[in-house]
């Protein structure tokens, strides 16, 4: 039988005591808890006991279980006080009785300790000096979580200070960051001028324009100011098609000799003859190479401005022959 009652009136141990014995039992023990009339040195008047019953008799119940199931047990009681405990009164009394010591003196322990831990019933002690103060069992899982936090806080704020490299107040900091981005902005403002005006920033004119002073000086191989280069990826992620294959299914449809060379021409120029099965049907290869074009355009626009596309020009050759003409006639003259 399990006994669980939550009262305000004092409690009878000897009562308590009468509803656990039996014949049949060979042991009870009993575990009485009281107030004491200190507390690190302050004095206490008295304590006082909340809680919710419905959700503290339900984790008893939880408790008596578990206690079953461990220990060959016959009657189990708890009964807590609650509101105003005097000093000298009981505020818990547990009794379990069983047919031997050993089960009952276990599982009187395990449900004191268990009950402490996990039973919503909260205590407010009073002392002499008027300031009560709500109290928190060790064993409260929630109150490890606090000791750690508060611990893990001591550490960081005891931090040692040769650890620390900078030491100014926050104005100090802004002070210097503020100096920083001024100084960088600086260093940018002369090598534009540099770059874009080719002369020394003491030069001018405070009243100069960028606009105006900027002069094209045009690098090898651009047409702009700065320098381009362009690269014809053979391999890579341009390469790679992520198409999904199409359906290998046959038509009567059969491509002549041309046909069939010219597609193959694009497949293998596309990169489509190593990644995945071509299908048979002519419109799907063709479905195909246009998806592969469609593909690469969608990732680099430029694709297809590079060199495996470039029209010959007979214009442009012209014209880079004679630059190196020019460039043969200054070496010339510079070594005579």
């Amino acid at each position: 039988m399990d006994i669980i009652i939550l009262v305000e009136d004092k409690l009878d141990v000897n009562l308590i005591y009468s509803e656990v014995v039996e014949d049949s039992t060979g042991a009870v023990s009993l575990f009485v808890g009281t107030t004491r009339d200190n507390y690190e040195g302050k004095k206490v008047i008295r304590l006082e006991y909340e809680a919710f019953k419905p959700m503290a008799e339900k984790e008893i119940k939880k408790i008596c279980q578990a206690i079953r199931e461990k220990w060959k047990v016959e009657n189990i009681a708890f009964h807590h006080r609650l509101g105003v405990v005097p000093v000298g009164e009981a505020s818990i009394v547990i009794a379990i009785s069983s047919e031997h010591r050993t089960e009952c003196l276990e599982a009187v322990q395990f449900g004191i300790d268990t009950l402490k831990k996990s039973v919503p019933i909260w205590k407010k002690e009073l002392y002499s000096d008027g300031v009560p103060e709500w109290k928190s069992n060790k064993e409260c899982p929630w109150t490890k979580q606090e000791e750690q936090k508060s611990i893990k806080r001591k550490v960081l704020n005891s931090a040692a200070t040769e650890c620390i490299q900078i030491k100014a107040s926050n104005s100090e900091l802004d002070k210097r960051i503020s100096a920083f981005m001024e100084r960088k902005r600086a260093e940018s403002d002369v090598f534009n001028i540099q770059e874009f005006c080719h002369r020394l920033p003491l030069d001018g004119s405070e009243n100069s324009c960028a606009r105006t002073e900027a002069v094209l000086i045009s690098r090898k191989d651009s047409k702009s100011h700065l320098k381009v280069s362009r690269c014809v990826n053979m391999w890579g992620p341009q390469t790679h098609s992520e198409v999904p294959a199409l359906s290998s299914a046959t038509t009567q449809l059969k491509p002549t000799p041309a046909i069939q060379e010219r597609l193959q021409n694009m497949e293998k120029h596309l990169g489509l003859v190593k990644e995945q099965p071509i299908p048979l049907d002519v419109y799907g290869r063709l479905k195909a190479l246009e998806d592969r074009i469609l593909h690469l355009e969608s990732i680099s626009p430029e694709y297809f401005n590079g060199s495996l596309n470039v029209q010959p020009n007979n214009r442009d050759d012209e014209d880079m022959m004679a630059k190196i003409d020019q460039r043969m006639e200054e070496l010339r003259r510079k070594l005579l």
